[in-house]
């Protein structure tokens, strides 16, 4: 199972049982933007976020953060992406760009706003670069217009493991003992593994 929170409840997550891939939505950087884009509940809105940020660094099953990348929007400040990164320390960051859904009252967005695929990679390799050696792009889907960058400890012996091996994952919950990512970890299918020379991913 798949949970996806957008980092509002911080007690829920500190008592999440184990699941197969724990997603937080990073809608923009700062608070300002995040105040913009997402337009919150709660007053104390990015106090809520950053303890999720730090609480998804204790998990020890497999995180993700999700970005979408808007552009105009929450694409200005790749260095507060990277903190946030080193604060979480997320196995995974898939980024994705915005898809345009048409005309609506309830979202000002224009086809404009929509990030071309060479601009999703180009993004995320900026994303590498900032964080150094512990992360790399490792796989995309072109269609999806979609990137995922990985911690660089699921590159075994030169093979991305990026995979889920679910009925891995579910023997080592019901023996009921620790376990981590790495351990229902499965090879990328080669289709899905990043290459850099491939203009359209």
């Amino acid at each position: 199972s798949f949970m996806v929170t957008n980092a509002q409840f911080p007690e829920q997550m500190e008592t999440l049982r184990p699941c197969t891939q724990l997603y937080i939505s990073i809608d923009a950087p700062t608070k300002e933007q995040l105040k913009a884009v997402d337009r919150p509940l709660f007053l104390d809105f990015w106090e809520r976020f950053q303890r999720c940020v730090e609480l998804l660094r204790e998990k020890q099953q497999r995180t993700v953060f999700r970005l979408t990348l808007v552009n105009e929007w929450n694409t200005s400040e790749l260095g507060a992406y990277v903190d946030l990164i080193k604060a979480g320390q997320p196995d995974f960051v898939e980024v994705k760009g915005v898809t345009y859904c048409g005309e609506s009252k309830a979202s000002p967005l224009t086809i404009k706003n929509c990030p071309f695929h060479e601009q999703v990679r180009s993004y995320c390799q900026s994303l590498c670069d900032l964080l150094g050696d512990t992360y790399e792009i490792a796989s995309e889907h072109a269609h999806s217009n979609c990137v995922l960058i990985s911690q660089s400890r699921f590159k075994i012996d030169g093979v991305w493991h990026t995979w889920i091996d679910y009925d891995r994952f579910t023997e080592l919950y019901a023996r009921g003992e620790p376990f981590g990512a790495l351990d229902y970890a499965k090879p990328t299918p080669t289709w899905a593994v990043y290459n850099v020379d491939n203009e359209d991913g």
